[in-house]
């Protein structure tokens, strides 16, 4: 448990470095755009507000979900994080919205623009830094296992690279004076921003609604199938819940009828140990319920066994439909 609250600790220390540097890139922003009075900065400047809004609710998330489980969250409040997340995802869609309403606004205006050199050295300072924050806080989610810094730097980058295209489009108008570069360059850019919103709610959504993990199904179904011991007659339904730092897994092991508690035991401890060394999370809850087997399934269990009813015949490899299915033999 301290070495939870020590990682926890850690995912919290990195997002107010990365809240803080937000909030002066804000205002940096802020002013390029009061010198320049450029749509397109404008629309990058708007960006910024939902940085700082969700890096703050991201941080509050962060906060709440390294609290303890208790009678009404037996498996913590980890999930938070998915649902600032999602609020993130909605805010970065209103601000695509609110970009794209402003340029075309502007669309058929003279846009007075002023100092655009000293816009785009400003525009270029905070792009780099708002990458190598993307990077740190994407590095530091994976490390951690955890979506809301990785959500907060996949946003950055984002914001990293419509900054950097909005520079080159600023270029291109301060060399050939189009009047309609600059709105059309702040549409495309909110038509991005949409886009990243709606990868961000996509991945939420998905943990919100405890949809099946595909990829640690897989994982963790490829380890029972390349550690399986003649005694696990049958494993069944195996699934794989998620809730921010904490991970619940369930199955259902069947071994030899005749076997104590002390073998039962010895077998669930060696597949609890195998899981836990196969999840990034900090806490892996695992619920292993042991059965006996039945005269039904002799037929397909290899184990040399002075209590088969009938003759080993033939073992149906065990694979994900299996695995994670109900008990094939019950209804046989």
């Amino acid at each position: 448990m301290a070495q939870t609250n020590h990682t926890s600790q850690k995912k919290i220390n990195i997002q107010w470095y990365i809240f803080i540097a937000g909030v002066v890139l804000f205002f940096v922003k802020i002013t390029a755009f009061f010198l320049t009075n450029s749509v397109g900065i404008l629309s990058d400047a708007l960006e910024s507000t939902v940085n700082v809004i969700t890096g703050f609710m991201t941080l509050k998330s962060l906060q709440w979900a390294i609290k303890p489980r208790d009678d009404d969250h037996p498996y913590g409040h980890g999930k938070i994080e998915l649902i600032t997340a999602s609020v993130e995802g909605i805010l970065i869609g209103i601000a695509g919205a609110m970009i794209i309403i402003e340029a075309i606004k502007r669309l058929g205006s003279k846009p007075e623009i002023n100092d655009l050199d000293i816009g785009i050295g400003l525009l270029f300072c905070t792009s780099v830094i708002n990458f190598l924050m993307g990077r740190y806080s994407i590095e530091k989610g994976k490390k951690y296992n955890s979506i809301s810094l990785i959500a907060g730097g996949k946003h950055l980058i984002s914001d990293t690279y419509t900054t950097i295209a909005l520079i080159g489009g600023l270029i291109i108008f301060y060399f050939t004076g189009l009047m309609w570069i600059d709105s059309f360059i702040a549409i495309v850019f909110g038509l991005f921003i949409i886009y990243t919103a709606y990868t961000v709610l996509r991945e939420t959504i998905t943990g919100l609604m405890d949809e099946a993990d595909a990829k640690t199904i897989d994982l963790l179904t490829n380890q029972l199938i390349e550690n399986k011991k003649d005694c696990w007659v049958n494993i069944h339904k195996l699934t794989y819940l998620k809730f921010g730092h904490l991970s619940h897994v369930d199955l259902h092991l069947t071994l030899p009828w005749y076997f104590n508690v002390r073998q039962s035991t010895v077998e669930i401890i060696f597949i609890k140990n195998m899981i836990k060394k196969n999840l990034q999370e900090e806490i892996v809850d695992i619920s292993i319920q042991s059965e006996p087997c039945m005269d039904n399934m002799c037929r397909q269990c290899i184990l040399e066994c002075t209590y088969r009813k009938v003759s080993f015949e033939n073992f149906n490899q065990w694979d994900r439909e299996s695995v994670t299915g109900k008990n094939q033999f019950v209804n046989s």
